[in-house]
């Protein structure tokens, strides 16, 4: 049997300072190497991607409704004296705030921004895909304090590109305005850029009476209202499962009085109350200020679950007046689907699509209607059952059908004339043999890209004359045309980014280095990578700790 023999003093090797210094150099390196050329950590500075990223800011928590959001801290830190800025709780009202606080408080709690890991490499292999979020430099400030942007890519090269109601059209390079097509989001892209008007799994948990003296005014409640001769048998708000306890035919119509259906962000809740705040007495409850501020969206999405003792003979019917079309959802309980398209004014058909499913056995039915990119979706219990496109004859008849009652001429002279598109109408019917509840009613807007006017605050003097006039790839005369290395970024938090809508004239850096370089796009060179997790979602302070991390916001980007 061998002993083991226990090693001296002297037996052991003495430390090898050279080797150890060797050693850490070339981690080191490789460290730096990886970092610059493999995966790098950026931070997100500002919210023109919120709610996607988040840049600075505070997380609202309503004791209202339990809804928790996050509100961009920008205009507190800029006006740190503001002793009141109202709090708003967006599932009781966008227009009415439940209480205030002051612009030190929100300071005191804002968190920083979202922590992102970057791809740098997998361009090298592979074309950036539209829809991808990228980091990229600058090309109106490669070397300078804001050298590193992250926006969503939504322009590709060697097309035509144009933004016209909130929608991404593109087109051969030599296309015709009036026939550019509209570029559809995939679903998982679609997913995660939804954003909530409604949601009913918010309904105060406050006395009504409370909450109305909070707001100084009368709650309007849930924004579906019943109407005809069978109102009295629903019961809707405060409760959370809303209840009808009649059968036969009852219908609910959207208030636009008490949600209105536009591209107004809780992301940016804080910023457009001090705005409104300064240009109106009732600030963001002024109707003025609304039209001025927002536009009207008519890419929605309507999420409820349905429980029927007699699914059978259950139907749900829900329809969006929108872009002088009538576009209805039917479900029935029994199994099929049915959507349609037709002539608003004169009823003719425009297009219809059908679709079965096999229905649930306990009652419940569970259903998502998309109405996106000039596309028609349903979900069943969580299931793709049906997807119909539909194409305007032209863009001239997007303009038309989006500005009821003006012309594609009106339309390129929109800077004298504040409206936006016509807003949409909803309405949901039920025919019903047995009563029924409804719950997780919910009501979401897609992203809406917004025509814009070019200034000098989002320019830089020493690139040159300021640009004036419609904002890049958003004057509907003359379309964006993109060179074979051109991209174009914008930010998802549209009204409130500096994206390529916006920069102005490039760099002399950047037009040194690729000539070409027109304003507003971004050469396939000036691409860092895809942005790929948010590995350090927005610390939490939380002392004696400088921070905390919050592990439930941890995600990939999409």
């Amino acid at each position: 049997m061998t002993v083991p023999q226990n090693n001296t003093s002297e037996d052991k090797p003495e430390t090898d300072i050279v080797g150890t210094l060797m050693s850490l150099t070339v981690a080191f390196t490789m460290a730096m190497a990886f970092r610059g050329f493999v995966l790098e950590g950026f931070v997100i500075p500002t919210g023109s991607m919120g709610p996607t990223l988040m840049g600075a800011h505070v997380r609202n928590f309503s004791p209202v409704t339990g809804f928790e959001y996050p509100a961009d801290v920008q205009v507190a830190v800029l006006n740190p004296s503001t002793k009141e800025l109202p709090v708003y709780d967006p599932m009781i009202s966008t227009r009415v705030p439940i209480g205030t606080t002051s612009a030190v408080a929100m300071v005191s709690e804002a968190r920083s921004g979202d922590r992102v890991l970057v791809l740098k490499p997998l361009f090298a292999f592979t074309d950036p895909q539209r829809w991808d979020v990228v980091v990229f430099k600058n090309p109106v400030d490669p070397a300078g304090d804001t050298q590193n942007f992250i926006k969503r890519m939504v322009g590709l090269p060697g097309e035509t590109f144009l933004l016209f109601d909130g929608d991404v059209f593109t087109g051969a390079p030599d296309a015709r305005t009036q026939d550019l097509k509209i570029a559809r989001k995939p679903e998982f892209v679609q997913r995660a850029v939804w954003q909530p008007i409604y949601d009913s799994d918010f309904e105060p948990v406050v006395p009504v009476a409370t909450l109305e003296t909070a707001m100084k005014t009368a709650w309007l409640g849930a924004p579906w209202k019943p109407t005809g001769p069978e109102t009295s048998k629903w019961k809707l708000a405060p409760s959370r499962d809303w209840a009808f306890a009649g059968t036969g035919t009852t219908t609910l119509n959207w208030s636009v009085d008490a949600f209105a259906i536009d591209d107004w962000s809780s992301y940016n809740s804080m910023r457009m109350a001090y705005d409104a705040m300064r240009r109106f007495p009732r600030g963001m409850a002024d109707r003025d200020w609304r039209q001025e501020m927002c536009f009207p969206v008519s890419d929605l999405r309507l999420c409820a679950t349905i429980e029927c003792a007699q699914l059978a003979a259950f139907t749900s019917t829900f329809t969006l007046t929108a872009r002088s079309s009538t576009l209805a959802f039917a479900i029935k309980g029994s199994g099929e689907v049915t959507v349609t398209r037709s002539v608003m004014e004169s009823g003719e058909l425009l297009g219809t699509a059908a679709a079965k499913f096999t229905p649930r056995t306990d009652g419940l039915l569970s259903f998502e209607c998309w109405h996106v990119d000039q596309q028609l979706w349903v979900f069943i219990n969580g299931s793709q059952v049906l997807q119909m496109p539909y194409e305007f004859k032209s863009l001239d008849d997007r303009v038309t059908a989006s500005m009821f009652g003006r012309t594609v001429e009106d339309y390129v002279r929109r800077h004298t004339d504040t409206r936006g598109p016509t807003p949409p109408r909803l309405a949901w019917t039920f025919e019903t043999a047995a009563p029924f509840t409804l719950r997780g009613v919910k009501l979401d807007r897609d992203l809406y890209y917004r025509p814009v006017l070019h200034d000098a605050n989002n320019q830089f003097a020493i690139n040159g004359d300021y640009l004036s006039g419609p904002g890049f790839a958003t004057n509907y005369e003359e379309p964006a045309r993109l060179s074979d290395r051109d991209y174009v970024m914008l930010g998802d938090n549209s009204s409130a980014s500096r994206d390529a809508r916006l920069w102005g004239r490039a760099h002399a850096l950047t037009l040194q280095t690729f000539g070409d370089a027109q304003p507003g796009v971004v050469p396939r060179e000036m691409i860092v990578g895809k942005a790929w997790a948010v590995y350090f979602p927005a610390p939490v302070a939380a002392p004696p700790l400088p921070f905390v991390l919050d592990f439930g916001r941890i995600r990939f980007i999409r």
